[in-house]
């Protein structure tokens, strides 16, 4: 109770019970009252409250005043100045009683003779001293009635709940073709008696590209055979080079329309919005629980729970739908984060901050020096692509097993620019105890390397971050293509294997990869000092590169992202915000073996968020996405052309509702 006696009383007696006396009510020290409470009760520092109804108790005390030119004095021989808000008592201006009296009690601790000057000052101001010595102890019986009825005094529970209500639907392509070519990426060609030849289990007789050359040279396009040069059919192609990949016909797929793929071999918009374009009421629930043992360390609980299984809105048909917002835990409460945070020991004598961060399950992008964007700042958070400064290459929301640490620069005023850096390790399968499945520093921890540099403040700022991704670990977002596979950094391969090399017989055995993605992010911010018509900017940069090996043909290996945000505040209100934030999410931009995909995609979205009361927002927001799908659109026509017809595309809508308390 003294560390609370110290913080807490001394100002709240002052300002709350007695500020109607004095506009400047005085700080306490709570040490030199000590000696006129101690004999105090409860019922008597009530009593002594009620006493408290001469008009000369709230009166002024003027500088001509022999009590007034007393202080001055003791405050000039002991340098006691408690009580004021810089530090110094003026000594020229009329002070009230109270003022006097909480001057007075600053100054009795110093004292080191009782003089027949400060008995008369103590009897001048006892009542003054008395009513503020009752008043603590009141004080003090409501804080510890408080303290009796909390759970903890060390922990606080604040918690978030977000309802979600919306419907994304597509547009673009309804069908797609009659069939789709189901190519074999894993297939491998050799020369076998002077002859391409497939090996393993893939569905194509050679090449899937030469078997669909073949086919259409044969077939128009609504399967009938073609007529050319008197020729029908395979005659056309008779003694040609596509007669032979003419013969197995099998990576010719009929298209099952009611059913949609993320690779877009099924179905196009029909069967995408039969399946995900229901208007859909979500929710989310979050408990968090923040611990201090020092006051300036922190100690992080925080269970999840939500309802957002086989939904749009978590990505479960189009990865780019994704809220930020929008767990699948089938109802069940579950432990999503816990880490202890912590300072360098005496931090307060250096001229910067060290902080630590260490748990079995935190995050990444919690353990930065800085948040470089203003897009979301005291806003919404609706896509999960914007919500991550339109660069989750670099700051993936990887979870697991961490390691942190923080340098930053100490500002005279908060809000000041600063320099930081933080490097985090983390490990996604950092609890697993088999060194072949996960564990820490192990070769399948699918562990994350990352590191930020930046320079910023409350107006604006610069962070440049890099972060390296071990084979297993993804981007987080990008177009379906990209998606795939998980980025193309898988830790294992497919590799043929001869068992009797002289019949041509094998199989495929699997082998490391050794793959890694090397991802890399540039963002700025600057906002306005007033708020007005000018908004805040945030714009975003990042590449990412895999290396390794086993890379089949036509999957990427290289990718890149942008995004320009802005943003509104206190539109019409203060709390409101208007954003907007558009740009081309994760894209490829090379294949394996050289070859140029056609990947590009944009996406926009808009938000204005109410700030209802202090503890509700209410949030309508639309979005939309050119060619979600990426490379793979292509797989809606019949030829997979990239220059093809097909088009996909979807529009969003949602409200989204956030209580906290």
């Amino acid at each position: 109770m003294k560390l609370l006696q110290h913080l807490l009383v001394a100002p709240a007696a002052l300002t709350f019970l007695i500020a109607p006396l004095s506009a400047q009510a005085a700080d306490l020290n709570i040490d030199s009252v000590a000696d006129y409470s101690a004999t105090l009760d409860l019922e008597q520092a009530k009593q002594l409250l009620q006493q408290v109804t001469s008009v000369n108790q709230f009166n002024d005390v003027y500088p001509t005043d022999w009590a007034y030119q007393a202080l001055v004095r003791l405050v000039k021989t002991y340098g006691c100045v408690a009580g004021y808000p810089n530090g110094s008592f003026r000594g020229y201006i009329p002070i009230t009683r109270y003022e006097a009296a909480a001057l007075l009690a600053s100054c009795l601790d110093r004292v080191t003779e009782m003089t027949e000057e400060v008995e008369q000052l103590l009897k001048e101001f006892e009542s003054e001293l008395n009513f503020v010595a009752g008043s603590i102890m009141l004080l003090e019986d409501r804080v510890g009635s408080l303290e009796a009825s909390q759970f903890s005094t060390t922990t606080k529970l604040k918690g978030k709940t977000t309802f979600t209500m919306g419907s994304t639907k597509a547009y673009g392509t309804n069908d797609g073709s009659k069939y789709y070519w189901n190519y074999d990426r894993k297939h491998q060609i050799v020369e076998i008696d002077g002859r391409e030849s497939p090996l393993g289990s893939t569905q194509n007789s050679r090449s899937w590209q030469r078997t669909r050359e073949a086919w259409r040279a044969v077939h128009n396009r609504d399967g009938s055979l073609k007529e050319k040069d008197g020729k029908r059919g395979t005659e056309i192609i008779k003694g040609t080079k596509l007669e032979k990949h003419y013969k197995d016909i099998r990576s010719r797929k009929f298209r099952d329309h009611k059913s949609w793929k993320k690779d877009a071999t099924g179905g196009g918009t029909r069967a995408y919005n039969s399946q995900y374009g229901a208007f859909t009421f979500n929710y989310e629930q979050k408990l968090n629980l923040k611990t201090s043992f020092t006051g300036k360390d922190l100690l992080y609980a925080s269970f999840t729970a939500g309802n957002f299984c086989d939904n749009a809105f978590a990505g479960d048909g189009v990865s780019l739908t994704k809220l930020s917002t929008a767990p699948c835990t089938e109802d069940i409460l579950g432990l999503g984060r816990l880490y202890y945070r912590f300072p360098l020991k005496n931090d307060e004598l250096i001229d910067h901050s060290l902080i630590f961060i260490v748990g079995p399950m935190a995050r990444n992008t919690e353990s930065l020096g800085m948040w470089p964007s203003a897009y979301n700042r005291g806003g919404a958070r609706i896509l999960d692509w914007t919500g991550l400064a339109g660069v989750p290459n670099v700051y993936n929301k990887a979870t697991g097993a961490m390691f942190g640490v923080i340098y930053k620069e100490k500002t005279e005023n908060k809000g000041d620019p600063a320099f930081s850096v933080s490097m985090n390790y983390l490990a996604e399968d950092g609890g697993d105890g088999d060194p072949v499945l996960g564990g820490m520093f192990t070769n399948n921890s699918r562990g994350n390397f990352l590191v930020q540099a930046g320079w910023g403040g409350e107006e604006y700022g610069v962070a440049f971050a890099y972060r390296y991704g071990q084979c297993g670990t993804g981007q987080r977002r990008g177009t379906n293509f990209m998606m795939d596979d998980s980025f193309n950094n898988e830790c294992w391969r497919d590799v043929w294997n001869w068992t009797e090399e002289d019949l041509y017989q094998g199989d495929y055995i699997a082998e490391r990869s050794e793959r890694n993605s090397h991802n890399f992010a540039l963002n700025g911010y600057w906002v306005p000092q007033e708020t007005g018509w000018i908004p805040s900017v945030s714009v975003g940069y990042a590449r990412s590169a895999i290396t390794g090996s086993g890379f089949f043909k036509y999957s990427p290996v290289a990718s890149q992202s942008w995004f320009v945000g802005v943003k509104w505040d206190d539109v019409f209100d203060v709390g409101n915000d208007l954003g907007v934030g558009f740009g081309m999410p994760n894209f490829a931009t090379e294949l394996a073996g050289g070859y140029s995909p056609n990947d590009a995609n944009y996406l926009v979205e808009l938000y204005a968020s109410f700030q209802v009361t202090d503890n509700i927002q209410i949030t309508p927001s639309v979005f939309w996405m050119s060619r979600p799908l990426g490379h793979y659109t292509a797989n809606l026509s019949g030829d997979q052309d990239q220059n093809g017809a097909s088009t996909f595309g979807i529009f969003g809508g949602l409200i989204q509702s956030v209580f906290r308390f």
